[in-house]
This record gives C-alpha cells, structure tokens and sequence, in this order.
C-alpha cells in the first residue's frame, strides 16, 4: 500500500514533522489485530505556496534527512522494524513515467499560483467593468493586493480558486499515474485558515472528479479511498492592528468550514470522504508572534500536531471492507475524534489512552534512550566490545555523513521539536527535560523495584553497553552495513532493557 499525505498549509507541515519523528522512533501503521501495515510506502507532498515559510522549510529538511538515514539502514526495504522503519519516498522517486518531468522533492509545484499578486492571478485588470465590480464584491481590496507567494493569509476564498489550478499541474498527473488500488490518500490540513481550510474540499473534489479529466488512471483515483485530519483551532496569536488574520475569526471560520465540510464533503447521502478526523483543543498555545507571511512563520511545535499525526497511522490500519463497497464507492464517512484519558494540562505517557500508549510509548521511549545514549555514550564505547564484532565500528564512523546526519541535524530537531511542544500550553513532557539520567528519563514512570524490593534496577549507558555486546557475541552482521548494526542493536537491547527496567504502564 502507498499512503499519499498531502500536506497542507503551515499545519500540514508541522503536524507531518511530527509524523516524522513518531517515524523515526519506529512506530508504525498497525490493522485492527495490531499487526503492522505491510509493504507500506508513505508519499509525502506538502502543499504552500508559502515557500519562505519556516515551518515547511524545517520539515522539507527533516523529510530529506529521515530518507537519507532510512536508505542508509535498509535500502529499499519496506517491512522492516526498528528506528526509521516507514519507508518514506517522493512522488518522483516512484515514478515510472519519463514523460512527465518532476523534481526530486517533496514539495507540491504551484509556480502557477506564486504569481504576485492575487488580483494578477485571476486577471482583474482585463476584466471588463461589471466583472470587476463582483469581483470587487466577492474580495476585500487587500485580498487582492494580497502576495500569493505568502500564502493565503486566512482568506479560504482566495485559496479556493487558486488552488483549483492544482488539477492540471504535473504533479496531479503524476500522482494519478502512479496510484494504484489498495492504495490510500489523506489529507492534513487546519479548518480556521486559509491554505488548508481551501486546499481540502478542493483537492478532493478533483480527485473525486478525475473521470472528467485527460489523466491516466482517472478511473482508480476517483475511487481512492479518502480521508483527512481536519485541525480546528488550537493555537493564539498576538494582537495586532493589521487584522488581516485575526484570532477573533477563527471560531467562524471553523463553523462555516464545517457546515460546508458536511454539506459537500461528509454528506449522509453523498460521502465523498471515507473518513474524517476531528482534532482541536480548547486550551490554546502560548501566542505565537503575529505573522501573516512576510517573516516566515516558525510556529512552536504543539501536542494537537502530535496527535495529528496518529491519524494518518489510523487510517492506514481501517479495514477496506470499512471504508468502500464492493464496487469501491465510499461508504457513509467515519468520523473520529481524539481524547486524552485525563484532561491535564502538562501532559505526559500516562496522559494518553491505552490504545495511543500502546502504540507510541515503547518505541518513543526507546528513541529517546538512543539520543541520550549517542549524546553520552556511544564514543566513548568504540574500540571496545560489540564494536569489535564484525564489521567493526571504527572511531572514524563518527565523522561519516550518516552519523552527522543522524546526530547532528535529525536528533537536534528531535531535541527542539521536545523543547517546543515542553513550553507550549498543555505542555507535553514525555520526557524529562535536560535529564541524562535514563533511570529518570521518562516523565512519571519509575524503575522497577529491584530483587526482593531492594532499591530501583538502574538504566544507563553500561547496562545498554552490556546487553549489546552480549547480542552481538550471539549475531551476524557480517552482511550488513556499521550503519544497521549500531541501531539495530540498539533497538533490540533497549527492547529488553525496557521491559526489564521500567514500569509497565501498558
């Protein structure tokens, strides 16, 4: 199955950024017997015409970074567990059609929409005198005046029309030439803005009404199952006289939205979407400085991102039987919703569901264990035990592109992605903020008592140090790369010393 995310706006990159590291922890995609996804390829497609915009430039980087690390540790391989285990790939890079010309990137191409303005785009001075009065009905005059290469600037009606250009781009013909069936498409986008309260309903729409268009494979693609995380508002802005995004209109904007999302997209009678997801939260974030585009936009990371990105995980594991008929038309829309199991506002494992807990905390814990261990221990380390075993691990491998990668450009912005959602309102603290001490690492879970209830089990670089040699000493790797070993073997000690040493809060 090829799961296509598009991405939509500043929310669709941050919460796909959050994705992402769930991605790198290892938590994959499960059925609705708990088991993984198999053969899961995951195309990311993030969808702005904001390029300037901070928070999809730090995810475009990290999409780049989490790739060249995965291909480092398993090639093409898509069933695999472990760190990085989705497989996550381009829309090119699965391409096999060579008359279709497409950068290497993850970003959707709208060169036909970063015109300079909006009234440029749509031809206002060529329009004869009545035509432009409704125009001028239709559109504020600083909607006009308005820079597309900012976005949409909390203005769905202006994304609304230009992002109806998307469906004869390369990009639309190229993702139409490559689905196939059995694979699934979502959608991340917020419901209270511009770029992705338009983009949603539009992009699907077009899909739906492939059959009416000169692409290949129009026929499969209007029959994809679909669904979408729909992110109503959860952030605050600073005040500001420039009203042209204005918190006091997020609330409207997000009931308007979903009045038209159940009248065109989730209708009883005419569901155009498999299923949707529902997130926001009451308790707002820390005001974010006012921003309508020209500076950049570089958004604090917050927990309704993080839960976000568990959708898309969901909707991939929802049975087909669930979401089409035997002829592939969609059945009446899923809805789901998300809920913590207790409403605090400093939010850690124990916060979570059992369902939600199951499926993120022994991988993220883990994940975090390997940060600290490379940030304290692994140097130290080389030289000495299970880096001895072939093939060895030279003290050189810590000057090789995968390790700089790995350690100083994925785990720094593992480390921030932390810090920001830590400071933001319902702080989310997994993790003890600052501490190197593995044994007290984890935000409210203890060690477990040691034998005959003397003290607490340790956990710390020797112990991680000791369980690796021993399963290198009962292992091959001879076949494989530094690369795989060091984290494979990391993975399966801290697998062990886990459930030995923490807790269970499962």
């Amino acid at each position: 199955m090829r799961l296509f995310l598009l991405a939509i706006g500043g929310t669709g990159s941050r919460v796909l950024k959050s994705l992402l590291m769930l991605s790198a922890a290892g938590v994959r995609p499960v059925d609705e017997d708990g088991h993984p996804i198999a053969n899961l390829e995951i195309v990311p497609m993030i969808i702005d015409p904001h390029r300037s915009n901070e928070d999809l430039k730090r995810t475009e980087a990290l999409l780049t970074h989490y790739r060249t690390i995965r291909n480092k540790l398993y090639g093409n391989q898509t069933d695999v567990d472990g760190f990085f285990a989705n497989r996550i790939v381009t829309l090119r890079e699965i391409m096999s059609d060579s008359t279709i010309q497409l950068s290497d990137t993850f970003i959707f191409n709208l060169n036909t929409v970063e015109r300079e303005k909006f009234r440029d785009f749509i031809g206002y001075d060529t329009m004869n005198e009545a035509n432009q009065a409704l125009t001028s009905l239709l559109f504020a005059d600083y909607q006009l005046e308005n820079k597309m290469n900012i976005g949409f600037v909390g203005s769905p009606n202006i994304g609304s029309v230009a992002l109806n250009e998307i469906k004869d781009s390369d990009e639309f013909k190229a993702l139409a030439n490559v689905f196939q069936a059995g694979d699934r498409i979502f959608f991340i986008s917020s419901i209270f803005g511009g770029t992705g309260a338009a983009g949603f309903p539009i992009m699907v729409k077009n899909i739906r009404q492939a059959k009416n268009l000169d692409i290949n494979n129009r026929d499969v693609l209007r029959r994809a199952p679909i669904a979408g995380v729909t992110v109503l508002p959860y952030f605050n802005i600073e005040h500001n006289e420039d009203h042209r995004i204005d918190k006091a209109d997020f609330i409207v904007k997000t009931q308007s939205a979903l009045y038209y999302y159940k009248e065109t997209l989730t209708s009883q009678n005419d569901s155009e979407l498999n299923a949707i997801f529902y997130v926001g939260d009451q308790e707002v974030s820390k005001p974010y400085a006012y921003d309508p585009g020209e500076h950049g936009q570089r958004n604090k990371a917050h927990l309704i991102e993080l839960v976000s990105a568990l959708a898309p995980l969901k909707f991939a594991g929802i049975a087909d039987n669930r979401l089409t008929d035997p002829d592939g038309n969609p059945l009446r829309t899923l809805a789901y919703e998300f809920a913590l199991e207790k409403d605090e506002r400093n939010v850690d494992f124990l916060t979570f569901g059992a369902s939600t807990r199951r499926l993120i905390y022994e991988p993220m814990v883990k994940f975090h264990l390997l940060f600290l261990y490379l940030q304290t221990g692994f140097k130290g380390m080389i030289g000495q035990g299970f880096t001895e075993d072939a093939p060895k691990i030279k003290s050189d491998f810590t000057a090789s592109q995968f390790y700089r990668t790995l350690t100083d450009q994925f785990l720094r912005a593992y480390a921030d992605w932390l810090t920001e959602m830590h400071d933001n309102n319902r702080s989310v603290q997994l993790f003890t903020m600052g501490e190197r001490d593995m044994s007290r690492a984890i935000h409210g879970v203890n060690t477990r008592k040691g034998t005959l209830g003397f003290g607490h089990k340790t956990l710390d670089n020797n112990a991680l140090k000791s369980e690796m040699n021993r399963l290198s000493r009962n292992s091959q790797y001879t076949a494989h790369t530094v690369e795989f070993k060091l984290l494979d073997l990391f993975n399966r000690a801290a697998t062990t010393l886990v459930h030995d040493r923490y807790e269970n809060i499962n």
